[in-house]
């Protein structure tokens, strides 16, 4: 982390060089210090957006760029900071790590998704796709997470349709830096994060090493086991090598691992008293292990610099669940609460493990042409198995044993421009295609436990492969260096694949294909640095067709899945400011708007969707704001900076199907931060979800009275310090 001394005086001013949104540092001493003739200024941004650094008043499209920062280390769940950090984007949680998704501006899956490549939003690290199952990892050492809106396919792959989510990660720049961070908390909370940075040949290879262990004991009870549920125990590292031996030629290797260990109830009734609480007889857990390695290497000609990306990617999940929580069956079916607490009639143990390999090949026009372009090819493999072994006396494909193995493949071509128009100063056009080529293979095999009616054995052996094109068209135009105005054209896919979960086998039967579905998204904004560079604001509107919408749901009272495509519709508006207001004084704030609808339902469908229903898991409104203020030691006579922040953030109501059975609560996460620091240590403390509300991330109806939700963590408070040197 660079270190900066913030200070007041007439000639020198707090300036932050964080997004392309408002969002709050750590600490003053965390901003930058600039003098631009005596005036506060927001420093400019550089961003990613289109595989080459530019400013990101210059990308024509939506985007939020939360510094690293903003991200604190305390968070549990990094996925969900990000997704309330950025207006209309919600994060979705099942629960389980490998098992969350998202859903932006009213885009995405109308259920769960079927497999790890059933996403309607891409993730990737410094440009390296991943799949569900290895998104919202660990945010470890990262300078900063890019969050595009609107589709994402031309330059980010496959399954980018509502947008994209990039985190860059702390270069290795040859920068002195050790640090030593501990925190303790509430509920068993600690963390223990040290770091260590610099040249190890000097001007030719830099090193950046960090690694991590937090742990948390958990704080929703289970009155079986006794137990409290919701606990979370995390390591995770990260090293780096930076290689610039001359000629123009860089090149870096990454490695990076983690171990999740969670205890997330699965299903609880939401209704019942004392809620959140469990009565499963077996503890919950859901554990991942990653480990990503990447390696770019870049070399610089006159006429365009040629760029490799490799990543490969191992993930491993395994998980073990009680089916049967005796607060919601005991609601659900009436039975005898203890007729649910026998560990050996209802369980579930799956292991899941994916091999993720991408390589891409891109060339990027020189810096400064006047016309800005990339070319590029890509390769992206994953393999993937599951097993499973379950048994319920309820549920007829809950017993068994199954062995699936899912083979995709994508081979891709793109290119994209952007072109001053010399006829006109200050408009530029702008434009991208990807042409792209999928394939996918499932085996699978399902053996029976002697559940009635089951089949004893049944196995499929099938493929599916499609060719498709996705694109973008963008005219901007700068009517001052400060103003700029764009309008958009985008054209997004998802790709179609087989239900990792191969729920007809049971009965014999094969599990169709699920098809692909489109987008076509048309967009409006502007982007202004206003007040002498003192307000930035940027505002967007938008309008989203989605055509075969991947649509799975379970009726519970029939027990039976349906798989449909479907159709949807949204639109809405994205607002974000940041201000300067006084020397050490900034606030920020960001508001979101969408209104989504299912459209062309058929008629008397069975999943219960009907025709203007709201897309399930999609917020109406959603915000955030923030507040700093540091107070440096020449203010007050004192050794040390003192510092404070505030931020709020606000989840709207979220229907919690797709036949729009019941709302998830609307909920509001506070968070707190009050501390002190000096060049050499760095003393807080803070709180987090001050107003102790549990976000409900997900829900099911069994029935109007029994209803099932997964919630997040309740109030936390601790104490952190940091030492540098």
């Amino acid at each position: 982390m660079k270190r900066h001394t913030a200070s007041v005086g007439a000639a020198t001013c707090l300036s932050m060089a964080l997004t392309a949104v408002p969002h709050i540092p750590a600490s003053a001493q965390e901003a930058q210090s600039a003098a631009t003739d005596g005036v506060m200024v927001l420093e400019p941004v550089t961003v990613t957006a289109r595989k080459r650094g530019e400013d990101e008043q210059d990308v024509p499209g939506s985007l939020t760029v939360i510094n690293g920062f903003d991200i604190p280390t305390s968070t549990l769940n990094p996925g969900a900071d990000v997704a309330r950090e950025t207006p209309n984007f919600n994060f979705v949680d099942y629960a389980q790590p490998g098992s969350a998704f998202g859903t932006m501006r009213g885009i995405g899956p109308l259920g769960s998704p079927l497999n790890s490549l059933d996403s309607t939003i891409g993730f990737s690290t410094n440009g390296v796709p991943t799949t569900s199952m290895g998104f919202s990892p660990t945010l470890l050492d990262v300078e900063r997470v890019e969050v595009l809106r609107g589709p994402q396919g031309t330059l980010f792959g496959r399954n980018a349709l509502g947008g994209s989510v990039n985190v860059v990660t702390t270069p290795a720049d040859g920068q002195r830096e050790f640090r030593v961070t501990g925190e303790l908390g509430t509920d068993g909370y600690r963390l223990g994060e040290a770091l260590a940075a610099g040249w190890l040949v000097p001007d030719v290879l830099a090193g950046r090493a960090v690694v991590r262990y937090q742990d948390f004991d958990g704080d929703i009870h289970n009155t079986v086991t006794d137990k409290d549920e919701g606990g979370a125990e995390l390591t995770a590292g990260r090293g780096t090598l930076h290689w610039t031996p001359g000629f123009d030629l860089d090149a870096t290797l990454a490695v990076a691992f983690s171990r999740e260990e969670r205890t997330d109830p699965v299903y609880m009734l939401r209704d019942g008293p004392g809620y959140p609480k469990t009565a499963a007889d077996i503890t919950p857990e859901g554990n991942r292990d990653s480990l990503d390695t990447t390696l770019e290497i870049s070399k610089r000609f006159d006429s365009f610099t040629v760029t490799s990306v490799t990543g490969v990617q191992f993930i491993e999940l395994d998980s073990q669940t009680d089916y049967t929580d005796a607060y919601l069956y005991n609601q659900y079916l009436g039975q005898p609460f203890e007729s649910y607490n026998d560990p050996s009639i209802d369980y579930g143990y799956t292991d899941e493990s994916e091999r993720i390999i991408s390589q891409e090949l891109r060339l990027n026009a020189p810096e400064k042409n006047a016309i800005d372009w990339v070319l590029g090819v890509s390769y992206f493999r994953s393999d993937y198995d599951q097993n499973r072994d379950q048994q319920s006396n309820l549920f007829s494909n809950l017993n068994g044993t199954y062995d699936t193995e899912i083979e995709s493949q994508t081979f891709a071509a793109f290119g994209d421009v952007s072109v001053p128009m010399p006829f006109v100063e200050g408009l530029t056009v702008s434009g991208g295609v990807r042409v792209a080529h999928d394939t996918q293979d499932i085996q699978s095999t399902f053996i029976s436990n002697g559940f009635p009616g089951n089949v004893p054995r049944f196995s499929q052996d099938q493929d599916f492969s499609d060719t498709y094109l996705t694109g973008r068209m963008a005219v901007s135009y700068d009517w001052t260096p400060e103003v700029m105005t764009y309008a958009s054209i985008a054209h997004g896919y998802s790709s179609g694949g087989f239900n990792r979960l191969t729920v007809n086998a049971p009965a014999g039967q094969p599990d169709d294909p699920f098809q692909p579905s489109t987008v076509w998204t048309y967009e409006a904004g502007v982007h202004a640095n206003l007040l002498d560079q003192r307000l930035k604001l940027n505002a967007s509107v938008f309008y989203n067709e989605v055509s075969d919408g991947q649509l799975s749901t379970f009726d519970p009272a029939s027990l039976v899945f349906y798989f449909e495509n479907q159709d949807y519709a949204s639109t809405g508006f994205e607002v974000e400011a940041r201000a300067l207001l006084a020397p050490g004084l900034e606030v920020n704030g960001g508001l979101g708007f969408t209104h989504s609808e299912l459209k062309n339902v058929a008629e008397g469908s069975m999943t219960g969707a009907e025709d203007g229903g709201r897309v399930p898991n999609v917020p109406r409104f959603t915000g955030n704001a923030g507040i700093l203020y540091s107070l440096p030691a020449d203010v007050v006579e004192l050794p040390g900076d003192f510092f404070s922040s505030a931020t709020y953030q606000f989840v709207g109501d979220r229907e919690a199907d797709v036949a729009n059975s019941f709302a998830l609560d609307p909920y509001h996460i506070v968070d707190l931060q009050l501390g002190w620091e000096t060049d050499r240590v760095r003393l807080y403390g803070f709180v987090r979800n001050a107003l102790d509300e549990r976000p409900e991330f997900f829900g099911l109806q069994y029935a109007a009275d029994a209803r099932t939700t997964m919630v997040g963590r309740g109030r936390m408070m601790g104490l952190g310090v940091s030492v540098f040197w």
